[in-house]
């Protein structure tokens, strides 16, 4: 309802009509009473002047006055019911906000059942009076989270539970959602161009560049070479987050999976944005994602980068990521990342799927417990004997997950031929609890990748009973 502190309206339209029309009334009888002394007096003087005693006034005369008489009360009457002398104040006065629930129609409603509104014309004022003070009502504005009560803000007590339909995001155990009991679901088609959308929340990237020891070369002493650092959006250094090392395929570096932008042919593509949707979209826990350059011009050849980078990632990456960033490590000691090693993650592509298996699984498989490869197998029956041994036999394995594009993927077939080694050999990988291998439509192509990673990535961090 409009609010003006020129004026003030009564307490109701009949109320405005019965006090401003008192004093005409009053008025108009005076007058009248006035009249009717006057003709008796002339009446009285014709009548001892004529000597008859009958009244000389005519009968046209005097009805001629009483029309006059009644027009002019029913000019000075109806104008009253509805008008304000021109001085006048008039002040609304609101004790109490208004009730959302009431609504205009409401309003509406009571105007047209009052019996104080005329039908003629001239009330015509008080109806556009009537209808703009409904049409402000009708617009005010819906209050703010901010200003409504404390009660209507109250959020679920801490001690009740939502229930397995309250949206959440899924925290599996050994392949199944501990909250809602529902199993992973994985895309076989490409990822909806949705999740190439910049979106409102965006994590960063942050390059390191570095000096590192040369494990390969003993002609050269160090290596200078770069790692980048994905933030997730809202990062807060008072909670851990959970870490995966991506490693990118032959010749590639540690832009391929955060910062080259692909062309699909219809859209383009980033692996940050997916990272920056599938967090905002609650489909995982945000995680810190860091992507080192596997090859330089000082590790000539595949083989001599996988030994560069497998000693590298042990000694100088992680102890890094462990103190510079929060994690679940308690220091950056290799004891306490060891102790972490559940929330460590491992994955690549290519040659670095086979960076996954040759560096990570044979030679550091005490750090990371969850792993993806995609596209690569890694001569599988080595990686085995390797992760039986004594050293490592006791570790579980909280994720495994590799696959290969549908068409033209010519690793397609090893990755196949190794995912079933690992489950016919090692008891620790049991398929749809905590082992997975999903062919994407494609070929060997970031397009047929980026799918694989957005359907591992809520099951990297998993634990397994």
């Amino acid at each position: 309802m409009r609010n003006s502190s020129n004026h003030q309206y009564p307490d109701s339209f009949e109320s405005l009509s019965s006090r401003s029309s008192a004093g005409h009334i009053e008025h108009l009888s005076v007058d009248m009473d006035t009249h009717d002394r006057a003709v008796r007096r002339n009446a009285g003087s014709h009548s001892k002047s004529s000597g008859t005693g009958s009244s000389s006034v005519p009968l046209w005369l005097i009805t001629i006055l009483l029309f006059i008489g009644i027009v002019g009360f029913f000019l000075i009457r109806i104008p009253a019911r509805f008008k304000t002398a021109p001085n006048a104040s008039v002040e609304v006065t609101v004790s109490e906000a208004p009730s959302m629930e009431s609504s205009a129609s409401e309003a509406t409603a009571d105007i047209s059942s009052s019996d104080s509104i005329p039908d003629d014309a001239d009330s015509a004022e008080s109806v556009l009076i009537l209808e703009d003070t409904v049409s402000a009502q009708d617009s005010a504005p819906v209050p703010s989270v901010d200003s409504l009560p404390e009660t209507e803000l109250r959020e679920q007590p801490l001690d009740q539970d939502p229930g397995p339909d309250a949206p959440h995001i899924h925290s599996y155990v050994s392949g199944v959602c501990s909250v809602c009991g529902a199993k992973p679901e994985f895309l076989t088609d490409y990822l909806p161009s949705e999740f190439y959308q910049s979106c409102s929340h965006s994590g960063t990237v942050t390059k390191h560049d570095y000096d590192v020891t040369s494990y390969v070369n003993e002609s050269v002493k160090t290596i200078h070479k770069s790692f980048n650092v994905y933030l997730p959006y809202g990062y807060d250094e008072s909670r851990p987050y959970n870490v995966l090392i991506l490693v990118h395929g032959g010749g590639g570096d540690e832009e391929s999976w955060l910062n080259t932008v692909y062309d699909s042919g219809e859209y383009h593509m980033s692996g940050r944005i997916i990272l920056d949707n599938m967090f905002e979209r609650g489909l995982c826990e945000p995680c810190i994602v860091v992507t080192p350059a596997t090859e330089s011009s000082y590790t000539q050849g595949l083989t001599a980068g996988i030994i560069q980078m497998r000693d590298e990632l042990r000694e100088y990456i992680m102890p890094y990521i462990a103190e510079h960033y929060s994690t679940y490590a308690a220091d950056s000691s290799i004891e306490s990342l060891v102790k972490a090693r559940d929330h460590f993650g491992l994955g690549g592509v290519s040659n670095g799927a086979l960076f996954t298996f040759e560096g990570g699984m044979r030679h550091n498989f005490d750090l990371f417990g969850s792993y993806l490869a995609l596209s690569g197998d890694g001569e599988p029956w080595i990686t085995v004997g390797i992760i039986q041994s004594e050293e490592y036999a006791s570790l579980p394995v909280n994720c495994f997950f590799t696959g290969a594009g549908t068409m033209n993927d010519w690793q397609q077939n090893y990755t196949e031929i190794g995912f079933d080694y690992f489950l016919e050999r090692d008891s620790r990988f049991i398929e749809g609890e905590n082992a997975w291998r999903v062919d994407v439509e494609g070929g060997h192509e970031w397009k047929g990748w980026f799918t694989d990673l957005y359907n591992a990535l809520p099951l990297m961090f998993q634990r397994v009973e």
